[in-house]
């Protein structure tokens, strides 16, 4: 049997310590068999030290929400009953509540942009404005009582609230720097932009998937008419124009001959007939201008339609298949496509009407 040294590290002077429950391996080895189990015993771990910045803001934080429920209780209950004699009381409490959920509301668009002033400022400006909203209906409630100074004190309730806000979203606000807010935003809008086509591609798969599942034979048929009319403007087109050939090269002029000198042979005074050059004159280096290559000429692919190659074939044979109509529709360049068998079938049908009592298939 082993056992791991389990001895605790000694003890720092200053920082405090907890009992814990911790685990060690303990094996056991007979005949060359070993087995392990856990085994607890008590153990000293140091206590970290207490965060008093992270405690004191999230006391401040509970003291803000604590403002602010006071808060939308003042102020609904001072529109409210405002609003009372007008309006039944379920629906003057409920539109009492507007005014302080409003401001609060704005307050929450600014929290989701504190690193981008630039966008939360819309939202800090409308809290503002509902905030004097909020207050004027608690002071005009204090009014209707005879009880202004009341009134006017209730009205402080939500400016203390919104305030306390205030400075706990300028805690939380990091100012960028103008190029990372910039980088900031041009990945906000890259990642937004791929999110947006996705959703857009998605509704439209389901929009084909659904047209495809109700559509029926018209839909197929709109189908196999687009698919062919798409593949026809995908073909090449001639040129209205020939191509332009190419001018020909002219030859390399020949150097014009050097005059031959007459030699005088000894003895004679007659002079000799001029001999013939030792060496050929070498030509002259070819141009080395590049000439054009020549265009080759743009061929159109034409085929029959496919209602002519069923009426030519039915003309031959009355009795002709719709296996044998499409191959046919094949072999003259038509591409076969999912729904080319159908239009061969509803093109021979329109061709000779008798071949649906005669069941021709």
């Amino acid at each position: 049997m082993t056992d791991p040294n389990t001895q605790q590290p000694p003890r720092i002077e200053g920082v405090k310590y907890r009992k814990v429950r911790l685990f060690r391996n303990e094996t056991t080895v007979i005949d060359g068999i070993s087995s392990t189990r856990r085994v607890g015993y008590n153990g000293w771990e140091p206590v970290p030290p207490r965060e008093w910045d992270e405690l004191i803001l999230k006391s401040v934080t509970g003291v803000a929400i604590g403002f602010t429920a006071i808060a939308i209780a003042g102020g609904t209950a001072s529109l409210g009953g405002l609003l009372d004699p007008l309006v039944p009381s379920v629906v003057a409490y409920g539109m009492g509540s507007v005014f302080a959920v409003a401001w609060l509301y704005c307050l929450g668009i600014e929290w989701l942009n504190r690193t981008a002033p630039d966008r939360a400022r819309p939202a800090k400006v409308a809290g503002w404005f509902f905030l004097l909203l909020s207050m004027g209906a608690v002071a005009a409630y204090g009014h209707t009582r005879h009880q202004e100074w009341a009134g006017a004190f209730g009205a402080c309730v939500d400016l203390v609230s919104k305030g306390a806000w205030w400075l706990l979203l300028r805690e939380h606000a990091v100012p960028l720097d103008a190029g990372v807010a910039h980088w900031v935003q041009d990945e906000e809008q890259r990642i937004a932009g791929r999110a947006l086509l996705a959703g857009r591609v998605r509704r439209l798969n389901r929009r084909a998937a659904y047209q495809r599942a109700v559509g029926g034979d018209a839909y197929r048929a709109a189908d196999a008419m687009l698919t062919h009319a798409e593949k026809t403007r995908s073909l090449p087109e001639a040129s209205s124009e020939p191509a332009p050939e190419p001018a020909p090269v002219p030859a390399p002029a020949a150097p014009p001959a050097a005059p031959a000198t007459p030699r005088t042979e000894p003895g004679s005074s007659t002079p000799s007939a001029p001999s013939a050059p030792l060496h050929a004159p070498e030509p002259e280096a070819e141009s080395t201008e590049e000439q054009p290559a020549p265009v080759p000429p743009v061929v159109k692919i034409t085929r029959p339609p496919i209602a002519e190659i069923c009426r030519r074939e039915i003309g031959a044979d009355s009795n002709v298949k719709d296996a044998a109509l499409l191959a046919a529709v094949v072999a003259a360049g038509h591409p076969r496509t999912p729904h080319l068998a159908d239009t061969v079938r509803r093109t021979a049908l329109r061709i000779d009407e008798t071949r649906r009592n005669r069941k021709i298939s």
